[in-house]
C-alpha cells in the first residue's frame, strides 16, 4: 500500500474506531479505538504499510500541545502545596517501574527500551510515541498501559473504599 494514500485510509478508520472507542466509554476509548481498528483493517488486509517519514513528528506535536494545553497558573500554587508527595510518589513509581523492566528484560521477554516504557508511569499519548523514538515496541506498550489503566479502574472502588475505612 502506497504511504500517503494508507495514511488516508487508516486515518478514517482510526476516526471512526475511536468514535466508537470513545462511544462505548472505553478507557482510552479514543486511543484505543483508533489503534484496534487500524490493527484490525491491517489483519484483514495484510498490509505492511508504515506511517510516512514525518507524520510522527506532525502527531507528536499535536500530542505535546494537547498535553500543554491543560496547563495553567493556578498550578504552580497548588505544585507548591504538594510538591513533596508528588515527587516521592513519581520516584517511587519510575523506580519500581525500573526495577521490573530490569527484570523483565534480563528474563529476555521484551528488550529493555520496551520493558521500561511500558512499566513507566504516564499517558499513553506520550509513551507511545517515546517508544517509536526510542526503538521500542508501540504496540506493547499500549497493551501494558491499556490493562493498567483497566485494572486500575476495575479496582479503584474497592480500593479507594478501603483506603476510605483506613484513613478514618
Amino acid at each position: 500500500m502506497d504511504d500517503y494514500p494508507g495514511l488516508g485510509l487508516y486515518v478514517l478508520v482510526g476516526a471512526a474506531g475511536g468514535l466508537i472507542g470513545a462511544k462505548l466509554r472505553v478507557p482510552g476509548g479514543t486511543l484505543v479505538g483508533a489503534m484496534l481498528s487500524v490493527i484490525i483493517c491491517k489483519l484483514f488486509t495484510q498490509s505492511v504499510w508504515v506511517m510516512p517519514e514525518g507524520v510522527s513528528f506532525i502527531a507528536q506535536v499535536l500530542i505535546g500541545v494537547m498535553v500543554a494545553s491543560t496547563f495553567h497558573p493556578a498550578m504552580l500554587k497548588t505544585f507548591r502545596l504538594v510538591a513533596l508527595p508528588v515527587v516521592l510518589s513519581s520516584l517511587m513509581l519510575i523506580l519500581t517501574g525500573g526495577l521490573v523492566a530490569v527484570l523483565i528484560a534480563r528474563l529476555n521477554l521484551l528488550d529493555s527500551a520496551t520493558a521500561y516504557i511500558a512499566t513507566s508511569p504516564g499517558a499513553m499519548t506520550a509513551l507511545v510515541p517515546l517508544s517509536m523514538e526510542s526503538n521500542g515496541d508501540p504496540l506493547i506498550v499500549t497493551c501494558f498501559h491499556f490493562f493498567r489503566l483497566l485494572f486500575i479502574l476495575l479496582t479503584a472502588p474497592w480500593v479507594l473504599k478501603a483506603l476510605s475505612s483506613v484513613a478514618h
